[in-house]
């Protein structure tokens, strides 16, 4: 029985990861130009969600060392 499947066989550089990441997105894209929006409206928010996390914790280790440290806030 024949076994098809749509894959890409992807190795990441990590010393230049927005590099590959960013070439291996315009590969996806380029395999699926009809779902383009939705994959980049997908990568939007998985991304968006990532940034809020890090806004959230440096927020809160700055509240810690503003605390710390005798300030007022």
């Amino acid at each position: 029985m024949a076994k098809i499947k749509s894959t890409l066989d992807i190795q990441l550089d990590l010393t230049r990861p927005v590099e590959d990441l960013t070439e291996i997105i315009s590969a996806v894209i380029a395999s699926q130009p009809h779902k383009r929006k939705e994959i980049l409206e997908g990568l939007d928010i998985a991304v968006g969600n990532a940034l809020a996390e890090i806004q959230a914790q440096e927020e809160k280790e700055q509240k810690v060392d503003d605390d710390s440290s005798g300030k007022v806030s």
